[in-house]
């Protein structure tokens, strides 16, 4: 055998002409972004902009001599540091627990003999051996090919085998379905067709999601301000009292009060948990962050083979020689004898055990409908004769040692079995149209026929057999069940649907239709995007909700256009051809279980299920983070003004003590808020979520409407925290405890205030004893936390002296609460008047 491969393509390369070839190409491989160093991922926390201003104040902290602030902060510093790096290792480890062997091993021709290698190590040039079920490593030439089909789904989204033939190209990660043959290697690593389509990714950079730069706008303006403030309180002590230094240091302390410290820590909190349960949807996070600005997308882009569609081949019905259509059910129908037959001459025309989707579907079906005493289970039986498919004439017949009345099994194209069957030419002219009207509805037809040849009589060219024409076999790729309640929900949230395929345009509009898409009988191919001009292309896009036989730059060019016009888009795929458009997309969504590493590598969300509906599943969480996202900055807001004015006041008007020490000011802002925060992480999403528009962006997190709540809420908060100070400084006039007295109130009624705000701000449209019905997890934790710390600081000695707090009587108690549950309850009626207001708009739409 190896004097006969010699012969043919000589003696392979030889092991100096591949060292040689390797130092010139490089190992057939894909570059793929390298896993940064712990040092490298700490390094990137470090330099977030919220990041780096909590370190500024840890330095400031340092310098005015507070330590123990500055370990506080320091140590939220590193809670967040080990959140994000955690998650992170944990999606890293995700993402390559999915990868499959990234490098088929390969039988090549080196120095005269066959050896078996890693697909990395073949390089240009060298003679690979390939049979039905290989992988491609490597974009190749044929140069002997023995009827062999390859699977190219993954570059085109094209789920039927293509036929090849001599000299034909074959491209790298096809999949060989049927055949086998020899190539000689043309193009390896980062020259193939899929290393082409890596470059286009790498040159594609990620952006910062929408809500990173809200809040990057956001913390730039909360700086501005307060660094004004510090200025002009500096200035105001310098001129007016001549107090330079106490200036400087009390406008540090109130910038210090006024920068939300916590955000950055809340942020993470959100999307850590966020991805967590996404997780536990089956719908992997690489960037937790970009959760948020799924809730934002108005245009979800999808790729059809294996996303829409399972990628896999269903015989859908079968067209007998009478005219009559049969559609498969999946249940036992043996009383019809017609379909018994075409089905078992199909599995009889076929190969065990094939890696060919159409004949793995006759089998399936076969175990399905055929009992189990049938023919063609009888292991005895021998096949005689197999004259394999061809690309001069595209069927393929099995002769079988069968005592049956047939022997003789052909299946193919309708026009090459028609051309070796016994029918007159109207009765194949009329079986022809009926192929066609089939084809129309999206299906792939395979046409059977039979006969009976003794040995000696067996013709030795295919196209002299005549056989009885049994009839056609039409397959689909069915969609996923879920699909068309998920097309539905997209609708009903105001996102728009377009399906970008590399498959027929009868085949899409079928299953388009299928699924429920939007004008389904409008579809543009490729061909005809390339003509158009740049405005028509846009206008194109615009209109038009089926794309099909696009190549992957059509798709890229798609998923920029919908940007360019200001859509936010999330794109699913899980093919190398779909990764340059998955990488450009707002939200790149790839498929897990049989998405390539090309496509993983390039998203941002990965479905471990390849389940369509995962990805309505995601957008309804990035709509519940962003909406209490909001909740969480209303709450942060508001309590930040109280600690702010306690901080101001006492300074500007010169109170003899302050409301506020720092110690007080730090330990709200780090353990409590942060703490209660979590609350609003655990709050349910509220009724009718999907059934709302995509937000707008550009409306920014902190609206007029949510800043303008906010700050009254904050505003009476802080009224009820002075209110109660003087009260408890004019109540205990004659008591030497008496600032101590008022600051230990004033703390309290604070505390109960940041507690009612929790509860006020759960829901916005449901009052706090209607949003007592919907559970909460973390809510009885830490209202009963909060609680015991309270008064575990008002009564235990250790505490008392650390906060420099009294014991207070069960009356200044009192009076610290209901102080602070009428700062807070105004909002609740405001609830009521909202919502009759919003109910009476509503039903003046409907009239």
């Amino acid at each position: 055998m190896l004097n006969e491969i010699e012969s043919q393509y000589g003696k392979g390369l030889s092991e100096k002409e591949v060292i040689s070839r390797r130092k010139l190409f490089g190992y057939n491989e894909l570059s793929s972004p390298k896993s940064g160093s712990l040092f490298s991922k700490i390094m990137e926390v470090i330099t977030e902009p919220m990041i780096s201003l909590l370190l500024s104040i840890v330095f400031v902290y340092l310098l005015v001599g507070d330590a123990g602030e500055a370990i506080l902060l320091s140590c939220s510093v590193l809670l967040i540091m080990i959140i994000t790096v955690y998650q992170e290792g944990r999606t890293e480890t995700a993402i390559h627990a999915l990868k499959s062997l990234a490098s088929p091993r390969t039988n090549v021709l080196r120095d005269g003999r066959i050896v078996r290698v890693d697909g990395r190590d073949i390089v240009p040039d060298d003679i690979i051996f390939i049979g039905e079920g290989d992988r491609i490593p490597a974009d190749c030439i044929l140069l002997s090919s023995e009827h062999i089909s390859t699977d190219e789904s993954l570059l085109t989204g094209e789920s039927v085998p293509v036929s090849k033939k001599k000299e034909d190209e074959i491209y790298c990660g096809s999949l060989v379905s049927s055949g086998g043959g020899v190539c000689s290697v043309r193009l390896t690593g980062q020259r193939t067709q899929i290393g082409k389509i890596g470059k286009t990714i790498s040159e594609e950079k990620s952006e910062n999601t929408l809500l990173e730069k809200e809040v990057q706008i956001l913390v730039k303006r909360i700086f501005v301000f307060a660094s004004i403030l510090c200025v002009s309180l500096a200035a105001y002590f310098g001129l007016v009292k001549g107090e330079w230094l106490q200036g400087l240091l009390s406008g540090l302390t109130l910038a210090i009060a006024l920068l939300p410290e916590e955000l950055p820590l809340v942020l993470t909190i959100f999307f850590a948990f966020g991805a967590y349960r996404l997780s536990r949807a089956k719908v992997l996070a690489r960037r937790p962050s970009i959760i948020e600005t799924l809730g934002a997308a108005t245009v979800l882009c999808t790729d059809k083979t294996g996303t829409i569609t399972q990628n896999k081949m269903k015989i859908h019905s079968f067209l007998f020689p009478d005219g009559r259509l049969h559609t498969v059910s999946g249940k036992k129908t043996k009383e019809d004898k017609e379909l018994i037959s075409l089905l078992e001459a199909g599995i009889f025309a076929s190969k065990p055990n094939s890696f060919d989707p159409m004949e793995k579907a006759f089998f399936s079906l076969g175990e399905t409908l055929l009992s189990k005493t049938d023919s063609i289970f009888d292991r005895s039986i021998r096949l005689e004769k197999e004259f394999p498919l061809s690309p001069d004439f595209l069927a393929m017949i099995h002769i079988w040692d069968t005592n049956e009345t047939n022997n003789s099994f052909a299946k193919g194209a309708p026009e090459a079995i028609l051309a070796i069957s016994k029918l007159d030419e109207n009765s194949k002219t009329r079986i022809l149209e009926q192929t066609s009207s089939l084809a129309k509805q999206g299906l792939r037809i395979l046409a059977v026929a039979s006969g009976h040849y003794r040995k000696e009589d067996i013709p030795s060219e295919k196209q002299n057999f005549d056989l009885d024409f049994l009839g056609l076999v039409g397959f689909e790729d069915p969609i996923r069940e879920s699909v068309p309640d998920a097309v539905k929900l997209a609708y009903r949230s105001g996102m728009r649907i377009i399906m970008i395929t590399g498959d027929y345009p009868e085949t899409a509009v079928s299953i388009a239709k299928q699924i429920g898409l939007k004008s389904y009988d409008q579809v543009l191919t490729g061909n005809r995007l390339s003509q158009l001009s740049e405005e028509e292309f846009e206008a194109a896009v615009m209109e038009t909700n089926i794309f099909s036989r696009v190549s992957p730059n059509d798709k890229w060019n798609i998923v920029r256009v919908l940007k360019k016009k200001g859509e936010i888009v999330a794109m699913t795929g899980d093919g190398v051809n779909d990764a340059p458009a998955l990488k450009t997309a707002h939200i790149g969504v790839a498929m897990g279980a049989r998405g390539t590493d090309v496509a993983r590598e390039a998203s941002d969300l990965v479905l471990l299920d390849d389940s369509f509906s995962s990805v309505l599943k995601a957008v309804e969480q990035g709509r519940h983070i962003y909406d209490n996202l909001k909740k969480a900055l209303a709450y942060i807001i508001g309590v930040h003004i109280p600690i702010v004015g306690a901080a101001f006041l006492p300074i500007v008007f010169d109170w003899p003590i302050a409301i506020l020490s720092a110690v007080h000011i730090v330990f709200l802002e780090l353990v409590i808020d942060p703490t209660c925060t979590l609350v609003f992480e655990k709050e349910a999403a509220e009724k009718g979520i999907m059934d709302l528009p995509p937000r707008q962006t550009n409306v920014p997190l902190l609206n007029k409407r949510l800043f303008l709540i906010s700050f009254f809420q904050g505003v009476l908060s802080l009224t009820a925290v002075v209110l109660v100070y003087w009260i408890m400084m004019y109540r205990t006039d004659f008591d030497p405890n008496r600032y101590k007295t008022a600051s230990t109130s004033a703390f309290v009624s604070l505390i109960f205030s940041n507690l009612l705000l929790i509860l006020t701000n759960r829901n916005w449209s449901e009052t706090i004893w209607q949003s007592f019905r919907a559970p909460n997890q973390a809510l009885p934790y830490v209202l009963v936390g909060s609680s015991c710390f309270l008064f575990a600081s008002i009564y235990l000695p250790y505490l008392q002296t650390l906060f420099h707090f009294v014991p207070l009587s069960a009356e200044e108690v009192m009076i610290s609460f209901f102080v602070a549950f009428f700062s807070v309850i105004w909002f609740e009626f405001g609830k009521l008047i909202w919502r009759k207001k919003d109910s009476s708009m509503q039903n003046k739409a409907s009239l």
